[in-house]
């Protein structure tokens, strides 16, 4: 009857161990998540800050904005990875400021 008793106990506290270790797995492949989630934010608020500097600078050595996202690249070393975002460039005119979008891809 004791060997039962210790038996269950041994169940139970099996149990209580397997229930907190997957608890804690859940805990930190959700943390892994959003922290990968917040990398990919600041990464396309990075590239969109450095169009947008580029616009600036390109405005402030020739007076006028750049006509195209190409032109920053080759001339003011604006650098993206264009496999992984796309980046928007909308210049309606060479007075007025271009409107800078960039986005993620999909995998």
């Amino acid at each position: 009857m004791k060997r039962s008793k210790a038996l269950k106990n041994s169940h139970k506290g099996t149990i209580v161990t397997l229930l907190l270790f997957a608890l804690v797995m859940g805990w930190f492949v959700f943390s892994v998540i959003k922290a990968e989630k917040n990398a990919s934010r600041r990464n396309t608020e990075a590239i969109r800050q450095s169009v947008e500097n580029g616009v600036s600078l390109c405005y402030s050595i020739e007076g006028a904005y750049p006509e195209s996202l190409d032109y920053l690249v080759s001339k003011y070393g604006v650098v993206y990875n264009s496999d992984k975002y796309i980046v928007h460039y909308d210049c309606f005119a060479s007075n007025v400021r271009p409107v800078v979008t960039v986005i993620e891809k999909e995998d």
